[in-house]
């Protein structure tokens, strides 16, 4: 065990000595860490119900059902591609080495507790929207951050179990998939049994997943149960979740420990694929990775000079999306939004169309952090398009304001029908949208400009989010003021759609200069 313990000593130093000589990552890392205690202190402090008192139900019915998506993607991802702990280099190095398997497991699984950190900070950055709408104990975020750790840590052992015995007879792993398909139809089918006899969302919620087969069910349930004490308290669900997700874990590692000693060809599978998904997110394609890019559409490739790069990213969004220009990002910031406002009381129905708008762009802000563009600068092409940079630029973009447009036009159509809002609210929705989408799609290139190329994408998308949501704030501040004196949500979207013009305009301007020379780029 000691090489390995060599090797995870020296990449951690390695790692500290490259930040510590470059400034730019330096600041970039103290400020990361300047953020996350400031959510550290802001989770553990403030305090809950600011803006309402949710039901204890709708909370344990939220937390379920995430985690219900959780597990489901991942584990059915591990059956088909295999689970893993380790990157190819460590494939390239451990598996060839006379070191014994066990041992390697060891050392994928303590690399594993350092990638838990990303899920921590994922949901951390949803502990204060969880406090300002519940009632959550003092312990409350802990109890979150625990059921996390959790999941981090349970999934890719079952997916890697599941995998090893699918992988040693055909027809197993499709046997377990329609397992977990089932598993999830049923689910379905009570929700909607539920809410076709209730007729409400949230107590259609409580009813389905605050009852003892769901609390206890397990994995799930356990999972949720750690969760679900932020609000509920240490509870009998509580304690068997605990120990359940103890002996879960820790029964899995001693059994891959001692029974499966020969999992080298279990997990090169889903190591290749990870990181051909990181190779994706590296390259800004993250988000139609996976996807079936169709070899045909019903467009041709037109445009001349600069406009050219309008059709053609055009001609990619047809190729990658399921109808004209909605893909998988636009399914998912739709439903999102939706649901979100079903899940809201009915005593702030005024503001219903809103309240829709504010959470679509947060997630879209989470889905449009690499755009098409970032994948263009790589190329030399666009440097010798015989254009101004600000052409350039705009027809660059232009893919993903139509897009966007696209999006809005039906989100908040839909959203008014449900809703019965006025037609100048939804109108004034979707030029919000497009407009703060815009934000998104220039902060990213303006950041890009800045920094360039730095440690990692990962750094460098934390950036952009912080960015974006620094210079959104003043906008939202002004229609909250907007409101107060108007009490109109027509003048408030308005005020936020005009400030996200005035930001678009102005980064569009900075940004158009990573055009004029392809050294700003790299």
């Amino acid at each position: 065990m000691s090489p390995l313990l060599f090797i995870m000593r020296k990449t951690l130093k390695n790692r500290t000595k490259e930040v510590l000589k470059k400034p730019v990552l330096l600041i970039g890392y103290l400020f990361i860490a300047v953020f996350v205690i400031s959510m550290l202190i802001v989770s553990f402090v403030m305090p809950s119900g600011l803006i309402r008192r949710g039901s204890n139900d709708l909370y344990t019915g939220i937390v379920t059902i995430v985690f219900i998506f959780m597990y489901y993607t991942t584990l059915k991802l591990g059956i088909e591609k295999g689970s893993t702990y380790f990157r190819l280099s460590d494939v390239n190095l451990t598996f060839t080495a006379p070191i014994k398997p066990n041992h390697i497991l060891l050392y994928g699984f303590i690399k594993q507790l350092g990638g838990t950190l990303i899920f921590l900070f994922v949901a951390l950055c949803q502990i204060p929207n969880l406090k300002n709408n519940f009632d959550m104990k003092h312990y409350g975020a802990w109890m979150i951050l625990l059921a996390t750790v959790f999941y981090a840590l349970s999934y890719p052992l079952i997916s890697m179990v599941m995998y090893s015995w699918a992988a040693k007879k055909s027809g197993r792993k499709k046997i377990l998939k329609r397992a977990l398909d089932v598993m999830a139809l049923l689910i379905a089918g009570v929700v909607l049994i539920s809410l076709f006899s209730t007729r409400n969302v949230v107590v259609t919620i409580g009813n389905v997943f605050n009852n003892p087969i769901a609390r206890y069910f397990p994995v799930i349930g356990w999972t949720s149960s750690i969760a679900n004490a932020s609000v509920n308290g240490f509870t009998t669900e509580f304690w068997v979740g605990l120990l359940g997700m103890v002996f879960l874990i820790l029964g899995t590692i001693i059994g891959l420990y001692r029974a499966i000693l020969d999992y080298y060809e279990d997990v090169l599978e889903g190591t290749e694929f990870f990181e051909a998904a990181r190779k994706a997110k590296r390259e800004g394609k993250n988000l139609t990775f996976g996807l079936k890019v169709r070899d045909s559409v019903k467009q041709k490739l037109s445009g001349t000079g600069a406009s050219a790069l309008f059709f053609k990213h055009l001609l990619e969004l047809r190729k990658t999306a399921y109808v004209l220009f909605f893909d998988r990002s636009s399914v998912s910031v739709i439903i999102a939004a939706i649901m979100f406002r079903l899940a809201m009381p009915k005593g702030v129905q005024e503001v219903s169309l809103s309240m829709v708008l504010f959470f679509a762009l947060y997630m879209l802000l989470l889905l449009q952090m690499q755009g098409r563009l970032g994948t263009e600068l790589e190329k030399h092409y666009i440097f010798l398009i015989p254009a101004s940079p600000y052409q350039k630029l705009f027809f660059a973009t232009l893919a993903e304001h139509t897009k966007n447009l696209i999006d809005g036009i039906f989100l908040f159509a839909l959203s008014g029908i449900l809703f019965k809002a006025q037609l100048v609210n939804v109108v004034s929705c979707i030029i919000a949208y497009t407009l703060s989408g815009a934000v998104y799609t220039y902060s990213d290139i303006l950041t890009r400009r800045l920094f360039g190329r730095i440690h990692s994408k990962g750094l460098l998308l934390f950036v952009k989010v912080l960015v974006n949501i620094l210079i959104i704030i003043p906008g939202g501040v002004a229609s909250a003021i907007v409101l107060l004196i108007t009490e109109n949500e027509f003048f408030m979207i308005c005020a936020l759609a005009g400030w996200s013009f005035v930001l678009a305009v102005t980064l569009f301007m900075f940004s158009a200069g990573i055009l004029n020379n392809l050294e700003t780029v790299n």
